[in-house]
């Protein structure tokens, strides 16, 4: 009951025909809302193979439309001076959000993403390519049928956006943690037959962190593909009465801090569980320089071989974005770990770090006293280029 209460304002949302072409409604039962076209209906029909029924929910034909939208746009609309690289772009941005109108509004997010705004944003500031993210399918908690769908129609959303513009778009995928058997699917899915470049994960799954033993099977999976991850935070959850309650303690947008101590929670996690040193075949990739994880190293990790084992996998397996206001000050707590500036890569974080900002975290990077100029241009992209490798195309099947 709850699910129909929440999405009943979607059923009657009128699509603006700026960005979706109408399309036809198939009238058979159990899938009004889903567009009769070939595109979708392969869509539905892959994920049904897969245990998920897309046809139970009513987010699935503003999401189908959406994607059939992206299939059949053609780029050539715009000018070619937003469709190609500026002469001068060198940066690889492995922190961009892509935005859904369908995916906002079961979140009731009103963020505002457009293809023109984030090629201006790409063109203003030197960014060659974009990896997109949307790492939290955890919207209607407790419920895994819904999980899986929303995940699956993020990774269909993604990857038709990215054909685009294939040159300068790609895409980690979205997993529906805490469901790890349906989790290693998709992300099997995505890297396999979507081309996802790899995997994105929030900080915590429905109020579960990462190190967590249930995702253990998970992590061996990704491990045994050789996998990056992407750990983007989130807002904390708690489960009070049998109910899930967000968790966040002030009157404050949990963006301010709460998302820093996420990011340490997180990373604690990992560290304290070993997953961090036991699963060597894993990169991670941390967001926003490691929020405040590195200024609880020393205190949440007593000396010892843990300790020595979760170093060597922080300065050799874990990479550190530069998504937001870093690197005024933050940088010098992270380099006196003895971590390479080696490991640090490009983030926007568009769009929801305001434009406005974006200027002003470029400039604090181009004059930060901790890398020298090469270092600088090394966090660009030639960093991220060693990261990714030749995996930065997979072919898809």
């Amino acid at each position: 009951m709850r699910r129909v209460w929440v999405l009943l304002p979607i059923l009657v949302r009128v699509v603006s025909s700026q960005y979706f072409t109408q399309l036809p409604l198939s009238e058979s039962p159990g899938s009004d809302f889903i567009p009769d076209d070939p595109v979708a209906k392969a869509i539905v029909s892959r994920a049904l193979k897969d245990g998920i029924v897309l046809s139970e929910f009513a987010f699935t034909g503003p999401a189908l439309r959406e994607i059939v939208f992206w299939s059949r746009f053609n780029a050539s609309q715009f000018p070619r001076s937003l469709l190609e690289p500026a002469k001068k772009s060198t940066a690889i941005d492995v922190h961009a959000h892509y935005a859904p109108r369908w995916y906002g509004d079961i979140r009731q997010d009103p963020t505002e993403w457009t293809l023109r705004d984030h090629l201006v944003h790409m063109r203003n500031h030197s960014i060659t390519e974009s990896v997109f993210s949307v790492p939290n399918p955890n919207i209607f908690l407790g419920d895994e049928k819904a999980t899986r769908a929303i995940a699956r129609l993020l990774n269909e959303n993604m990857a038709v956006l990215v054909q685009v513009l294939p040159r300068r778009f790609n895409f980690f995928a979205t997993t529906p943690l805490p469901h790890v058997h349906g989790s290693i699917t998709e992300a099997r899915y995505a890297l396999e037959s979507l081309g996802a470049l790899d995997v994105a994960l929030s900080s915590n799954h429905e109020g579960l962190y990462l190190g967590d033993t249930l995702f253990t099977p998970f992590f061996s999976a990704m491990d045994n593909s050789r996998a990056i991850i992407f750990v983007h935070p989130t807002e904390a959850s708690l489960v009070v009465n049998h109910t899930f309650v967000k968790a966040n303690p002030t009157i404050h947008s949990p963006v301010l801090a709460e998302f820093y101590f996420e990011t340490a929670r997180t990373f604690l996690d990992l560290a304290i569980s070993q997953t961090l040193a036991n699963f060597t075949n894993l990169d991670f990739i941390i967001s926003h320089l490691g929020g405040s994880f590195p200024s609880i190293i020393d205190r949440g990790i007593p000396p010892g071989p843990v300790l020595d084992e979760v170093m060597v996998a922080l300065r050799t397996r874990c990479w550190w974005d530069s998504a937001g206001l870093t690197y005024g000050h933050q940088l010098g707590g992270l380099l006196a770990y003895n971590i390479s500036p080696s490991y640090l890569l490009c983030g926007s974080d568009h769009p929801y770090v305001p434009s406005a900002l974006v200027p002003a975290a470029s400039e604090a990077i181009a004059a930060s006293p901790f890398l020298n100029e090469q270092e600088k241009l090394q966090v660009r992209a030639g960093n991220a280029q060693r990261l990714f490798g030749g995996r930065k195309r997979r072919e898809t099947v």
